[in-house]
């Protein structure tokens, strides 16, 4: 099902629930007979969303972070049905920027191939805060996107730049978190 025009979405901020919305736009469109392309940046392969997606018949494509631990914590997920995820998680190492960078120009492919009536690129406001995708770049995505192509960004620290360019910009703010009482993410929930 083809539209005729696709906007751009901006989901930000400190809080919770920034790829969970996204991941509902995605079933929404899924739904409606849209086709749908799920681009994740750097989050740890252990998100509950991706195989429920691919269920759905959405593309999905990861640039997932690899931490070195990673066999350890699905382990622990398995056992105790939650992971403590280590430092290495979250230092961004060679692999990952190749899988940013690959995921990237996979973005720009969907985007702009008129295949796509929706595309979620899921943290990509992470990889421009690592310094792996610029402002730019993304820009540039933004302007070379098809015209029927919806496109929902994703992560903390939007630039005011991609606020601008954007038609939909909405901060997903924390007031409470359980993680504040030294409560982890639970698998299933959180991730």
């Amino acid at each position: 099902m083809q539209r005729d025009h696709g906007l751009v979405h901006v989901l930000t901020g400190d809080g919770n629930g920034k790829t969970t919305s996204a991941v509902g736009i995605a079933v929404r469109a899924s739904g409606r007979g849209l086709r749908v392309a799920f681009i994740q940046f750097l989050k740890g392969g252990l998100s509950g969303e991706l195989p429920s997606l691919r269920k759905l018949g959405v593309e999905v494509i990861t640039g997932t972070k690899h931490c070195p631990n990673q066999q350890k914590h699905e382990q622990q997920l398995a056992e105790k049905g939650f992971a403590i995820f280590c430092k290495d998680c979250f230092v961004i190492n060679e692999q990952d920027k190749l899988l940013t960078k690959d995921a990237f120009g996979k973005a720009k492919s969907l985007t702009s191939s008129g295949e796509y009536d929706l595309v979620i690129l899921d943290e990509i406001f992470w990889a421009i805060l690592e310094k792996l995708v610029s402002e730019k770049e993304l820009l540039g995505l933004i302007e070379g996107k098809s015209r029927n192509c919806e496109l929902v960004l994703t992560g903390r620290g939007a630039t005011k730049g991609i606020e601008e360019a954007s038609d939909y910009v909405t901060y997903v703010g924390k007031v409470k978190h359980p993680f504040d009482k030294g409560i982890l993410s639970r698998a299933g929930v959180d991730y």
